[in-house]
């Protein structure tokens, strides 16, 4: 191979080479040189070019041909070094004139005189008087424009080491250039002459193409890889071409039976002399692809490309394969095989070397790796072809699918196959099954790898697949079921069911193998999922398989699956009423698409609501046939609501099957009402509220119908801030519904916690009244409630009723009280206000305590009252004390019986609405219209108005709410309740009081008490303040006031009320209106019965009324508690102004003159 380097001659006839050739050979390579093709081509840029220096030698100046003129300088150097002139006359022209001419005889070569002077010669004062040698050079050799004589001053400090070479540099590249113009012009010149001799007789392919690889050679040394390349490529197609015409009479033979021809290093150029035997013509076929395949390779490595020299070799391998069999017909068994196998793996090692020279960009390595993945999987093909040859992998997909390979030869024995020639690696690999899965999984791993670093995961997934079956071929089934289980779901998420199956059938046979019953039930339901890509035989024997496994011991956890595409459910219609029991029913319809029959533990239908939880309808223990079958599927819970379709269960062993509704495009809802003559339990506040005592609710469960010989009651707060009181026992009362007057009978049931409270037993049409006591945390008006009943009827059949609704915590009236003391009764003033939105009836209040209040006065109370929002409503209260008397006595009730009239208005209308659903048969409905009634369609009462009048106006009837309200319902029940409710509206449009009182007859009204704790006190202290009458009260004037204090026990709980005690008396002053003269606090003793009488001295300050100062009486004896009544508390006293008499004396000359006593005016 030639020199890949520039040459470049020196000629020294002076020795100078040893002086200046470090300082050369440092300046090499040579940078930025430009070439602008003679030829109009675009300029091109030569970032960098290596040149050899050799010493000019005339012996080497031979005629060359045109292929070999690589081998010839591009340019010639000449160093001098004469300052003398005659030196120069005599001596040096001449020499320098023979090496031009020795030079010039050559084609395409450059010349350069380089002039090396000293200093001293640079600073010689004569050169100024005479030319100098370098002057005398450049006249006797430069001919024309272009300048061939350079300086060099090699000792002149005054100029930097850059200028000091730059001229000489620069003329180098200049002349190296023009050289390599010269002869890329001749090489081209040469090529379009011999090419277009093409036709003619004698015409040779080899010769042609070692002249144009010449000028590719040419370009290389250069660094002008990219136009190097499009040589070859022009090469490649010219050859093709010759290919297509059968012109192959230039080559001795095809070639590739030589030995070694399998083992291909498509990069190794130097495994053949192929330059000698192309010039020789007696280079092969299969050699000359090689070198030239080789050739384009080594260029793009040498342009960082390796993306595209992979795409290269993806193209070049398999087509040159065909080729080959084309071509060869005596070809020898497995060479193409490992031809390409060796071929494949050269091209990714040596990427993989020059990897880090081009590895800062992300994106080129993203692509790389896909190339290089490609090819490790086309070598993986031929250990797929080599492993069926020699019988290490079956005769069986995916070994074939991967390679296409339908027309195998019949399995050989291994021990009986010939070693046919082939690559050491490959040999050693079809050997043993153990080298040959060590090479098979480790070609497979860097192909995965690649593929998976170029986001190709689709391709991943089949050498997965490939390595699965290896690992399944070998009954290594632990790691065979492992990597299938992670990549056969891709296959059906990228819709392969085809492919998919057939790994899924692997991965079955793993897990039975393995004994993972629950993962092999897995695999079963996925098989059977993409049935319709199975086999009869394959569907049959997984169904069986399936349903066997699930319903085997050794399955201990329960599996879920989709209904679909196995089974198809449709909901045929819900039936709310069912005539011989309580509960309600479903009728579906179940499409079997499977080819066994089934045999189920349980099918459930489930139905949520958002008022109760949840509805199921179950049928246990039936048979599913191939095709459609029809199921009534029964719910045992009483809950009317309007509920949503959600899902079907279908339990078979340890499988479910799932079906969501939810997830079609339109959700189903029905209307769900429980038999009137059902079970039914409610919750209700009170009829008698007392605060200050634990708050209750009262639970009425009503037996209806049945006889229930169990039942278990369970309470859950349904909303924060509500939790029930841990009690013993509950009260409850025993009442029949229809009976005649007997006595309701009580007794209480035992309480472990709220979830289980067991009921006793009743009969047909009894209710329990149960109260349940509770708190809150929470202020709100209302606190929700969960209500569940367990209950078994006389059919043995276990039923439940759910309910969950709301109690009103917060009571519409407020009360305020206040006292008034006197010597021998109290006053009690009590204000109630109506603290709701809604007007309240107060039918009668009452003041109780039987063991504290000796008598009692108030007025009468007219009897009903009306009390709206905000208002105030006062009741006074005369109350004496009794002889029995204790300290601390229960305080007293102040009893309220009162009716909203928003209750009292629904009450009167839902009465109304029951009667008219009974007569219509459909009183199974009248606790949803009753209650969407109240909601929605009594909005617009105004019940203000009715306070007033006593007169009920309803609004018009909203026919929209309505429809909208019994939109679930049957279409012909649906327009009966309107009907039901349009006649209420417009037959009580207008309703006075009586007539409402009549409806909801017998009207009990709710009763709350109010405790009122009665004060008592030991000493009860009587202050008066009297007035002398005799006296004048005017302004300035002091008088006398007589404060008169009397004690008394008359509210003394203690019976020791006869003894003394000290008190102090206060006299509190409004200094605007009064001085005070005297003591303004004072101690003195006082006895229970006996008046004590203080003289006090105030003066008055203003004229007009004024109220007497007030008393303040304390106990001197902290143990002594009192209280004090002012007898005359607010009474005044009138102040008025002090006169006097003046004499004036009127002097009609002198004016007025004035009495001395008008000083006190």
């Amino acid at each position: 191979m030639e020199s890949k380097r520039v040459i470049v001659t020196y000629s020294d006839e002076n020795g100078n080479w040893a002086n200046i050739a470090d300082d050369l050979t440092a300046r090499l390579p040579l940078r930025g040189l430009v070439w602008k093709p003679s030829n109009g081509r675009a300029t091109r840029n030569i970032a960098m070019l290596d040149v050899e220096l050799k010493r000019f030698s005339p012996e080497s100046f031979k005629n060359l041909p045109p292929v070999t003129l690589l081998q010839n300088p591009y340019l010639n150097l000449y160093f001098v070094n004469c300052e003398d002139n005659e030196s120069y006359k005599n001596t040096v022209r001449q020499q320098i004139r023979e090496w031009i001419n020795l030079v010039t005889s050559k084609k395409n070569q450059e010349w350069l005189i380089v002039h090396v002077s000293s200093q001293e010669g640079a600073r010689n004062p004569a050169k100024f008087l005479r030319s100098s040698v370098l002057d005398r050079i450049k006249a006797d050799f430069n001919t024309g424009k272009k300048d061939r004589v350079a300086q060099l001053r090699m000792a002149d400090t005054d100029m930097s080491e850059m200028e000091l070479w730059a001229d000489f540099t620069a003329k180098m590249k200049d002349g190296i250039i023009t050289s390599f113009d010269q002869n890329v012009m001749t090489f081209e010149e040469d090529i379009r002459r011999l090419d277009s001799q093409r036709q003619m007789p004698g015409w040779n392919y080899c010769t042609f193409f070692i002249l144009k690889e010449g000028l590719t050679h040419a370009y290389e040394m250069m660094n002008l890889h990219e136009e190097a390349l499009r040589q070859y490529d022009e090469l490649e197609a010219s050859f093709f071409q010759i290919l297509r015409d059968n012109a192959l009479t230039w080559y001795g033979k095809f070639g590739g039976m030589q030995e070694g021809d399998d083992d291909a290093n498509l990069l190794d150029l130097n495994k053949k002399p192929y330059r000698d035997l192309i010039m020789q013509n007696t280079i092969s076929v299969f050699d000359f692809r090689t070198y030239l395949f080789g050739r384009q390779c080594h260029l793009l490595f040498r342009l960082r490309r390796p993306v595209e020299i992979c795409h290269r070799a993806l193209i070049f391998i398999p087509a040159f394969a065909r080729t080959v069999r084309e071509h060869v017909l005596n070809l020898t068994e497995n060479f193409l095989e490992s031809w390409i196998y060796s071929a494949c793996m050269c091209i990714v090692n040596e990427c993989d070397e020059t990897v880090p020279l081009a590895n800062d960009d992300p994106h080129m390595m993203v692509l790389l790796d896909g190339a290089k993945a490609e090819l490790l999987q086309l070598a993986r093909q031929q250990l797929d072809k080599l492993g069926i040859q020699h019988g290490r992998i079956p005769k069986e997909l995916p070994f074939t699918m991967s390679v296409g390979y339908d027309n195998a030869p019949q399995q050989e024995n291994s021990e009986e196959v010939e070693r046919k020639p082939m690559s050491k690696d490959l040999l050693e690999a079809v050997s043993t099954d153990e080298a040959f899965d060590t090479l098979y999984m480790n070609v497979s791993a860097r192909a995965i790898k690649g593929y998976d670093g170029s986001g190709r995961h689709r391709s991943s997934l089949l050498l997965h697949g490939d390595v699965a079956a290896l690992q399944y071929h070998r009954q290594k089934y632990a790691e065979a079921a492992r990597i299938l289980e992670s990549i056969s779901w891709r296959y059906g998420q990228n819709q392969w069911t085809v492919l998919e199956n057939e790994l899924v059938i692997k991965h079955a046979k793993c897990l039975r193998e393995l004994g993972d019953t629950a993962k092999y039930a897995q695999a079963c339901l996925t098989l059977l999922r993409n049935m319709e890509d199975l086999k009869e035989e394959d569907q049959v024997f997984y169904s069986n398989e399936l349903f066997s496994t699930v319903t085997s011991k050794e399955l201990k956890q329960e599996l879920y699956h989709e209904f679909q595409p196995m089974f198809a459910v449709k909901v045929m219609s819900v039936v709310d009423i069912l005539q011989d029991d309580d509960g309600s029913y479903v009728d579906i319809m179940i499409d079997n698409k499977l080819p066994k029959e089934i045999e189920f533990n349980k099918l459930s239908v489930r139905m949520v609501s958002g008022e109760v939880d949840e509805l199921w309808f179950n049928i246990r223990h039936g048979v599913m046939k191939p095709g459609k079958n029809a199921y009534r599927v029964t719910c045992e819970t009483s809950a009317s609501g309007t509920y949503v379709l959600e899902k079907v269960h279908l339990k078979t062993g340890k499988l479910i099957f799932l079906y969501d509704f939810l997830h079609e495009s339109k959700k189903r809802i029905f209307r769900v009402d429980s038999h009137p003559q059902a079970l039914k339990a409610t919750i209700q506040p009170p009829a008698e509220v007392t605060l200050g005592q634990a708050s209750t609710f009262v639970v009425n469960v009503s037996s209806g119908r049945n006889r229930v010989d169990e039942a278990s009651l369970t309470l859950l707060p349904a909303s924060e801030g509500l939790s029930f009181l841990n009690v013993p026992t509950l009260s409850y009362t025993k009442t029949i519904s229809n009976g005649n007057g007997e006595t309701p009978t009580t007794g209480e049931i035992s309480l472990e916690n709220y979830e289980a409270i067991a009921l006793p037993a009743f009969g047909p049409n009894e209710t329990i009244t149960i109260t349940v006591p509770y708190e809150t945390h929470v202020n709100v008006h209302e606190h929700l409630i969960k209500l569940v009943v367990q209950y078994l009827t006389p059919n043995t059949r276990r039923h439940t009723f759910t309910l969950t609704t709301g109690i009103d915590t917060l009571l519409p009236l407020q009360v305020s009280h206040s006292f008034v003391w006197r010597d021998e009764c109290l006053s009690l003033k009590l204000n109630m206000t109506c603290t709701g939105y809604i007007p309240i009836r107060i039918f009668n209040v009452d003041l109780q305590h039987p063991a504290y209040v000796k008598n009692r006065k108030q007025p009468p109370f007219a009897g009903e009252m009306t009390l709206f929002p905000r208002q105030n409503a006062s009741f006074v209260f005369k109350i004496s004390r009794g002889q029995d008397a204790e300290e601390d006595a229960a305080p007293a009730q102040f009893i309220v019986h009162y009716q909203s009239l928003r209750d009292e208005v629904e009450k009167a209308l839902t009465t109304i609405v029951e009667a008219d659903l009974k007569k219509a048969q459909l009183n199974q409905h009248a606790p949803f219209v009753s209650s969407h009634l109240k909601s929605h369609l009594l909005r617009g009462v105004d019940y203000m108005a009715y306070g007033m009048s006593d007169e009920l106006e309803l609004p018009s009837l909203d026919v929209a709410s309505c429809e909208a309200i019994f939109a679930y319902h049957d279409a012909k029940v649906r327009e009966t309740l309107i009907d039901i409710l349009k006649d209420l509206f417009s037959a009580n449009k207008r309703l006075d009081y009586d007539q409402i009182l009549a409806l909801v007859d017998p009207n009990v009204p709710v009763q709350v008490s109010f405790p009122i704790t009665l004060p008592t006190s030991q000493m009860l202290t009587t202050v008066e303040i009297v007035v002398d009458e005799s006296q004048a009260l005017t302004v300035g004037t002091p008088a006398t006031f007589q404060l008169i204090i009397k004690h008394s026990s008359y509210w003394s709980p203690s019976k020791d009320h006869e003894k003394p005690c000290d008190f102090y008396y206060d006299i509190l002053v409004d200094y605007e209106n009064w001085l005070l003269c005297g003591h303004k606090k004072r101690l003195f003793t006082a006895k229970p019965g006996v008046s004590t009488t203080h003289a006090v001295s105030l003066v008055p300050l203003k004229t007009g009324p004024l109220h007497v100062p007030k008393i303040s009486i304390t106990s001197a004896n902290s143990s002594v508690y009192s209280e004090t009544s002012f007898v005359n508390e607010a009474e005044q006293v009138l102040i008025k102004p002090r006169t006097t008499t003046s004499t004036f004396f009127i002097d009609q000359h002198r004016g007025i003159h004035f009495a001395n006593n008008m000083a006190d005016r």
